[in-house]
């Protein structure tokens, strides 16, 4: 018979993917309580999203489990494109090097890894996250004050289903949401769909494995063959005309395909295989009353940006601060409606970026593949490339007519209270408010001060006279390039706005 479970708690997620995961740790060490609904009986054990950006990097830094990943990560300098005689069509370098968050650009590990080190850090919680896994969703609803799910054991069927009562639901359940129908959303299809088999190899031999990411354009099957994590290679083919999921899951498949990149069962093992449909789709809604979503139950996007994993654990990102703010009563639920606003507009870009890279991978035509090699070997070769702007679209919960606002905020080593490190680590989190070469909180009102105060914000100078010592010049050339002396940075890392301090102040406190 299934366990009993406190009815009460403050958030109730379903899903225990990363981004479940992940929303699960950040509400726990606000101080709240959590329960967690999964459908599976154990964490999925094969690979699935195998990178994550430097963004992402200091959102799982913020979930306290950067230590524990890191030997089970690595970084690669150089992405390619090549063409189907080798050429390269474009490179991306860099990959590795430092970023404004402190981490590098980006970082590639197998998310069986991920998850376990996630899953640890929950289960140090204790009992303040319940987990109820091998239970499956059926039935929500909700009133003015909380909302109750019946969740029901999918190993015995006749056994009668639990109730679990909470402040606030978050759906991370996935692509086929229950939450988001419950909702009554619906996805939004942005007009891309290509069924590609997956597959991941772990070599036999250590020094046949390399941190290689190419991206294969070839019209006679687009390939995409990268690292896959320590160990590990991850190789994606584009299924043809005439091919069928049924035709191409299979091992036969996969190692036929494998053979004309060198891989066979000679020398690797064949981990997994599976044929996904990549497809680009947003949720209508994020928000109705109580319930919300995050992760791919929100929005799915082709792969070829990197961005899957990375857009559902800045949802986490977006989501833990308003949640902690809401249900401590330091803010009303209007904070809400800048969720969707803020993370919808700037996942749309990424998507929409993703899909203009598939379309010049997935070219099948011979002939405009050639025209397309000719223009990035040619008049394209000086084409900048870059991702779409990561900033956010003004929102409620900026400051009024700051142009600068919404923007992501830089993370650089310091010197503070005798400790050195990264910023976050060091300092602190939660909406910061950060003045150079002078201690902004001394131009606050007692007011001002005790607002901050309450929300858990923090003052903090920077600079050579100041109590944070900026050891790599990080913040200097950031306040400079923006012109300005004090900024007030939100718990995502996303700058609410820059200003004198009393103006940040009394500006946040409108907001919230």
């Amino acid at each position: 018979m299934s366990q009993p479970v406190n009815p009460d708690c403050d958030v109730a997620i379903v899903g225990y993917g990363p981004v479940g995961q992940a929303l699960a740790i950040a509400l726990a060490q606000r101080g709240h309580r959590v329960a967690v609904v999964e459908r599976w009986p154990s964490l999925y054990p094969l690979p699935r999203a195998v990178t994550f950006d430097h963004e992402c990097a200091r959102i799982l830094q913020s979930l306290g489990v950067m230590e524990a990943l890191g030997p089970l990560t690595t970084t690669s300098p150089l992405y390619e494109w090549r063409n189907a005689t080798g050429q390269v069509l474009k490179s991306f370098p860099g990959m590795d090097a430092p970023s404004i968050s402190g981490w590098p650009q980006g970082t590639v590990f197998s998310q069986p890894d991920l998850e376990r080190v996630l899953d640890a850090r929950v289960r140090s919680f204790g009992e303040q996250v319940q987990l109820l896994q091998s239970h499956e969703v059926r039935q929500v609803r909700q009133d003015a004050t909380s909302v109750t799910l019946v969740a029901h054991d999918t190993r015995e069927t006749a056994a009668p289903g639990v109730q679990l009562r909470a402040r606030y639901l978050v759906g991370c359940d996935g692509a086929g949401s229950f939450v988001r129908e419950a909702m009554g959303s619906t996805y939004e299809d942005l007009g891309f769909s290509a069924d590609w088999l997956v597959v991941d190899l772990i070599p036999k031999d250590a020094a046949l494995w390399n941190r290689e990411l190419v991206q294969l354009c070839d019209p006679a099957r687009p390939t995409t063959n990268v690292c896959g994590g320590p160990g590990r290679r991850r190789f994606e083919f584009m299924l043809l005309a005439g091919e069928t999921k049924d035709e191409m899951n299979n091992v036969e498949a996969a190692w036929r395909l494998l053979d004309a990149h060198g891989w066979h069962a000679g020398n690797a093992t064949l981990e997994r295989h599976a044929v996904y449909t990549f497809r680009g789709c947003v949720a209508s809604e994020w928000r109705k009353g109580r319930m919300l979503i995050a992760g791919d139950a929100a929005h799915l996007m082709p792969p070829f940006a990197g961005q899957g994993l990375c857009a559902g654990l800045r949802d986490t990102a977006a989501l833990a601060w308003r949640l902690h703010l809401v249900l401590r009563g330091l803010a009303n639920d209007a904070v809400f409606d800048s969720y969707q606003s803020e993370r919808g507009g700037h996942v749309r870009r990424i998507i929409d970026f993703s899909i203009m890279l598939g379309g010049v991978i997935c070219i099948l035509d011979p002939q405009a593949a050639a025209g397309r090699d000719a223009f990035l070997l040619g008049p394209g070769k000086e084409e900048e490339d870059r991702f779409p702007d990561t900033g956010l679209a003004t929102s409620s919960s900026m400051r009024p007519g700051d142009d600068q606002a919404g923007q992501l905020t830089p993370q650089g080593r310091v010197q503070f209270d005798g400790r050195s490190g990264l910023f976050d680590d060091v300092v602190g989190r939660g909406h910061i408010l950060l003045g150079l070469d002078h201690d902004p909180a001394a131009l606050l009102s007692p007011a001002q001060q005790a607002f901050l105060d309450r929300i858990g914000a923090r003052s903090v100078g920077i600079g050579p006279s100041m109590p944070c010592t900026d050891l790599d010049g990080v913040y200097r050339d950031w306040f400079t390039q923006s012109g300005v002396r004090c900024a007030l940075v939100r718990p995502d890392y996303y700058l609410f706005g820059a200003a004198e301090a009393g103006e940040l102040v009394d500006a946040l406190r409108a907001a919230l």
